[in-house]
């Protein structure tokens, strides 16, 4: 166990310290990241989903392990986490929708994007309905879910990173662009339903 949640800390480590040096740069304001402008004219919009997004992925994590869930930790985070997870997708949504595209930004990107968000939206609703319930099993299918494509920043680091190499210039298009991205939620959304067919593997209890 501790192996796969210092995995997942790793995966997120990369998007997690990308979004705090961003809040860094709109506190100082200093204009030293790229696309800067678009951030600094809707801070709280962009605080809101950089915040939600590195809190669901990184403390996250620790609801997977056994002992947390055993006292009040899992589901006093749990709740946090949802509202944080849900307030920082519907910034997704609106980040997508409203600001103005970066380079090689699509229609067809924008809209997985408002897609993407509005499972996670979606996932962690049912999660806490289901927990509600006390449909533990079900709940922890919707969370694990919901985590995923949290986590598909962390996957896009691979699966887009390479785009902002130099020597991919000159091959830079809208179409690789939304490909590579996409890859990302993809994947992890596919490791997702290949954990919850192993049901063993994983049991949750209230995120």
């Amino acid at each position: 166990m501790k192996k796969r949640i210092t995995g997942l800390l790793i995966l997120s480590a990369v998007p997690m310290l990308a979004g705090l040096s961003r809040l860094f740069s709109l506190s100082t304001g200093a204009f030293t990241l790229d696309g800067h402008e678009r951030f600094a004219a809707e801070p709280w919009v962009a605080s809101l989903h950089i915040i939600g997004a590195t809190a669901f992925a990184t403390l996250g994590a620790f609801q997977f392990v056994p002992s947390l869930r055993r006292g009040e930790w899992h589901r006093i985070v749990g709740r946090l986490l949802s509202a944080l997870g849900i307030s920082a997708a519907l910034a997704g949504t609106w980040m997508a929708l409203r600001w103005a595209p970066k380079a090689f930004d699509s229609a067809a990107l924008n809209a997985i994007r408002t897609v993407v968000a509005l499972a996670m939206v979606t996932f962690v609703a049912l999660g806490f309905i289901t927990a509600r319930r006390r449909q533990f099993e079900a709940h922890g299918a919707w969370m694990l879910r919901a985590y995923a494509l949290f986590l598909g920043a962390g996957t896009q680091v691979f699966t887009a990173g390479f785009t902002a190499l130099p020597f991919m210039s000159p091959y830079m298009s809208e179409e690789l662009a939304t490909a590579s991205m996409s890859a990302g939620w993809l994947i992890n959304a596919l490791v997702a339903e290949w954990i919850l067919q192993k049901p063993r593997l994983v049991q949750l209890r209230p995120f």
